[in-house]
């Protein structure tokens, strides 16, 4: 599976936690740093690629409110670390 940037830096801000659009935009903006800012509305179209790739889900009783699967966790050390480096080491 191919991340575009976008997508992987919404990944590396989804926790295993219940977030809303807001707070994983916030995340974004911190990761890169410089002061950059970020709306909600920045993070709609990638939580949507990564949900139809089984990486996030949204909260069934709750509107906008997403987090990772296990299947998204194990993508996103993958991404963040490297797929050489595993989690064992």
């Amino acid at each position: 599976m191919r991340l575009t940037e976008k997508q992987k830096s919404v990944l590396l801000a989804l926790t295993n936690g219940w977030q809303t659009p807001a707070q994983i935009a916030q995340k974004v903006a911190a990761n890169a740093g410089g002061g950059i800012s970020y709306r909600a509305s920045y993070v709609n179209q990638p939580l949507k690629a990564l949900m139809r790739e089984g990486l996030t889900e949204k909260k069934p009783d709750v509107r906008g409110q997403y987090c990772l699967t296990p299947g998204g966790a194990a993508i996103k050390d993958k991404v963040k670390f490297g797929p050489e480096r595993s989690l064992e080491e």
